[in-house]
């Protein structure tokens, strides 16, 4: 395994992986390699933290079934009975079809005119005023907008911000080794800094992207290898 993965990273010029194998619910395998940025020649090691994108919706979905196993949220339930103000248009979705991608709701992520720090409530309003992608129930459409909405039901329930409820649930032991941040430029100590290939430019370029925090629950997570294994 640790040969294969030195000829990955020298064929792909990867700066630096932290890699785990789990077996049987046993870690048998784990390993750091390269440094954490281009910049430095600071290692990654067990305190490196990762960000994981979009397998922060898996995390997000188990915070959500963690109160539905608790009785406090059903999957039949109407996002409007959590979520005020909902527009006309969104009355029909349920919890089950933010989890499922089966919502229909516009994607907040496509329209440039909501800002990074715009309130959710706001958000809400500027996506009443498009049309649904489809009817609710009837297709899939990959979608952050649910993800924001399940966030405010576990606030809505809990009456915990949203990253705190997910750290105490799933990463009590782990506090100091996960970090939630959709900003890319925010500088978060021992966080690994993203780069994407400059084609015209033939160099590395820091991802800049600032998503604000209605983007954690879909995409904010970094967080260390042992306390993601």
């Amino acid at each position: 395994i640790d040969s294969y993965i030195k000829k990955v990273i020298q064929i792909n010029e990867i700066p630096g992986l932290a890699v785990g194998i789990v077996t049987n619910n046993k870690v048998t395998f784990q390993k750091y390699y390269g440094t954490e940025t281009l910049e430095t020649d600071k290692k990654v090691d067990a305190n490196s933290m990762f960000r994981v994108y979009s397998t922060t919706k898996l995390i997000s979905n188990v915070g959500l079934f963690q109160l539905v196993e608790q009785g406090k949220v059903s999957l039949e339930d109407k996002i409007s009975k959590y979520i005020d103000h909902v527009p006309t248009e969104w009355q029909n979705i349920q919890v089950k079809n933010l989890l499922s991608h089966s919502s229909g709701l516009p994607d907040w992520i496509n329209f440039s005119d909501i800002a990074a720090d715009t309130a959710n409530d706001e958000v809400i309003a500027r996506l009443s005023k498009e049309k649904m992608e489809f009817e609710t129930g009837t297709d899939y459409r990959y979608n952050q907008t649910n993800y924001m909405l399940i966030s405010m039901i576990i606030e809505k329930v809990t009456g915990e911000k949203f990253e705190e409820y997910i750290v105490k649930n799933q990463f009590s032991d782990s506090k100091n080794q996960v970090v939630f941040s959709s900003n890319s430029i925010e500088k978060n100590p021992n966080r690994i800094v993203k780069y994407s290939y400059n084609k015209e430019k033939h160099q590395y370029d820091k991802s800049t992207f600032v998503e604000g925090r209605r983007a954690h629950p879909a995409n904010g997570l970094a967080i260390t290898l042992p306390a993601f294994l």
